[in-house]
């Protein structure tokens, strides 16, 4: 380790192919299940029954809505969002905030993004998220309490996961009679603190054999922060084919649903401070994709720390080179996030599984 002043960097995947923070690895066999786990995951599979419309049995669909969300200067902006979906490995989305737009296409094992901006509004992109209560793998969740909360109205059930390494915890809550999700916690882990980010569903509606909500929001430690309303979710049974074509100039990224190794830095050189910033406090928060050839592609700063902070993290992360994520032990482009914690610490690199 060097004694010199240098910023902190971690690595946080982003990809649905690892578990997140928190989050059981493996699960022995061996291994008999808690009356807690039992339950929670009883509770979890009954609102993914009830309310999951991109269920292997559930038709082809529409969805439109619009949403409103906390700018990054404070202002109140609005946006709207399309999805056609099909299956789980043919789809498309479309987050359209004033002249700035982003489209995601799925397919059987890459997701392709095009941003019409390198600047897309960050709370916008979480959009595709809301509208999907279950796009966490909840087969690996670890429960320690499910509590009863009579005083809400609906009266719900809330199941909290163990503690994870760094003291996370994520929370679910379920309307005691329909079985509906109503609410998730999600922790947001940042350098000085952790912030909680919670999201919450109503107004549920009849579509097909699913309930779904029409109504839903988003607080970051009781601020609001992102609010949507479905406005159309209609049945598309011949979607145009060519919806599902990967967009000239989108950045691809990987699916992997076998075996799969993240990305590990080969050659990391340290950012240095900006000039006349030295002993000064900051972080930058990098998303970046690792190509196939290890190589850091669309690097774009997700939450800033400075102008000069930020141009010193993506100078320095821009020479980064890497030994590809692989998928059954094939390289797979991935989704990565690098965060450069401006302090008096020597440089180190931890991976977040």
């Amino acid at each position: 380790m060097s004694s010199r002043t240098v910023p902190v960097l971690q690595i946080a995947l982003l990809s649905a192919c690892f578990a997140l923070p928190g989050f059981a690895q493996e699960t022995p066999i061996a291994v008999e299940k808690s009356e807690i786990q039992v339950r929670a995951e009883a509770l979890m599979a009954r609102a993914h029954r009830l309310s999951d419309i991109r269920a292997k049995s559930t038709p082809a669909f529409r969805l439109k809505a619009t949403f409103r969300f906390v700018g990054k200067d404070l202002e109140d902006a609005q946006g709207t969002y399309t999805e056609v979906w099909v299956s789980d490995s043919q789809w498309r989305r479309e987050t359209v905030v004033k002249d700035l737009r982003r489209i995601e296409v799925g397919t059987p094992n890459r997701i392709w993004t095009l941003d019409s901006t390198t600047d897309f509004p960050e709370p916008a992109t979480r959009v595709p998220n809301l509208m999907n209560q279950f796009h966490s793998d909840s087969a690996t969740l670890e429960f320690e309490s499910i509590a009863d909360n009579t005083d809400q109205k609906p009266a719900e059930q809330c199941a909290t996961t163990k503690r994870g390494s760094q003291q996370e915890q994520y929370k679910f809550c379920f309307d005691q009679k329909s079985g509906a999700l109503l609410a998730t916690l999600s922790p947001e882990i940042r350098p000085k603190n952790m912030t909680d980010y919670s999201c919450f569903y109503g107004i549920f509606r009849k579509f097909g054999d699913s309930w779904f909500p029409r109504e839903m929001a988003c607080l970051e430690d009781k601020h609001r922060q992102l609010e949507a309303k479905v406005e159309e979710l209609t049945a598309e049974p011949s979607p145009d084919p060519s919806l599902f074509k990967p967009p000239p100039g989108a950045i691809e990224r990987g699916r992997c649903s076998g075996t799969s190794a993240h990305p590990v830095p080969t050659l990391s050189p340290e950012p240095g401070f900006p000039t006349g910033t030295e002993g000064k406090d900051s972080s930058v928060l990098l998303a970046l994709v690792v190509d196939i050839q290890g190589k850091p592609q669309d690097l774009k700063v997700s939450r800033s720390g400075g102008k000069g902070f930020d141009e010193a993290a993506l100078a320095a992360v821009q020479k980064w080179r890497f030994k590809p994520a692989t998928c059954d032990g094939e390289p797979m482009p991935i989704e990565i996030r690098v965060e450069a914690n401006f302090a008096h610490q020597s440089m180190m690199v931890t991976p977040r599984h």
